[in-house]
C-alpha cells in the first residue's frame, strides 16, 4: 500500500483563512478512502524555521509521494507547479538560498501537462505553472523534493496552488468541494504514477 503526506497551510499575513488548509480539512472529512493508500495529512506553519523541521520530521515516515497545497491571490484556477527554486523570501525574511550547497532548483519530470490535461477533462481548470514562488510553498516543495532525492527517490513531490477562497458562504462552499474534488482525482492520478514507478530514479 502506498504511503501518500498531503499538507496545507495555516492562515498567514491578511488572510484570515487559508484555502490550501480549508480544502485539505474538507477533503480529510469528505474523502472515500482508498484501497491503494494509506493518507497522511498536515497543517504547515508559516514560517520558515519552523517549517523546514516539520517537513523533515514529517520525511522520517518515509512517504512513497507528497502533494504540498498552498493559496495564491494571483489565480482563478489550482496550478499544478513544475520548478521548485533554491531561494527564500517573505515580508521579514531576505533573499537568500534555502541551501546553500543545493542545486538552483529541481524542476519535475512528472507528467503535469497529462494531469492538467485529466483534471480539466473532469471539469477542474487547471494550468501548469513554471515555478512555486520563493516564498514558504516553494520552500516546502524545495525541502520534499530534496529529501527524495536523498532517498534515491526522483519525482515523487508536488506543490500545487489553489486560489483564494471569496464570495459568500454558498460561493465559498462550492469552492470549498471544488478543491476537495480536484485533490481527490489528483491523488487517483498520483496512484496510478507510483504503480508505474516503483524503484529508485534519481
Amino acid at each position: 500500500m502506498h504511503r501518500i503526506l498531503l499538507t496545507a497551510f495555516e492562515p498567514f499575513l491578511e488572510y484570515p483563512t487559508n484555502a490550501s488548509q480549508q480544502i485539505l480539512l474538507h477533503w480529510l472529512e469528505d474523502n472515500p478512502g482508498s484501497l491503494r493508500s494509506e493518507f497522511t495529512t498536515e497543517i504547515l506553519p508559516v514560517d520558515y524555521q519552523l517549517a523546514e523541521p516539520r517537513i523533515r520530521e514529517l520525511h522520517e515516515a518515509t512517504f512513497d509521494f507528497v502533494i504540498h497545497l498552498g493559496q495564491s491571490p494571483r489565480i482563478d484556477r489550482f496550478n499544478l507547479e513544475m520548478v521548485a527554486l533554491n531561494l527564500k523570501s517573505g515580508p521579514q525574511t531576505p533573499i537568500a538560498k534555502l541551501n546553500v550547497e543545493g542545486p538552483a532548483a529541481y524542476t519535475s519530470q512528472l507528467p503535469l501537462e497529462a494531469w492538467c490535461d485529466d483534471l480539466r477533462q473532469n471539469d477542474i481548470p487547471t494550468d501548469v505553472s513554471f515555478h512555486a514562488g520563493t516564498y514558504l510553498c516553494n520552500a516546502a516543495y524545495y525541502w520534499s523534493t530534496e529529501v527524495f532525492l536523498q532517498r534515491g527517490i526522483a519525482n515523487r513531490s508536488l506543490f500545487v496552488h489553489v486560489p483564494l477562497i471569496t464570495g459568500t458562504e454558498q460561493e465559498q462552499e462550492k469552492a470549498i468541494r471544488h478543491g476537495s474534488r480536484m485533490l481527490t482525482r489528483l491523488t487517483r492520478l498520483v496512484e496510478g504514477h507510483l504503480a508505474l514507478d516503483q524503484g529508485p530514479t534519481a
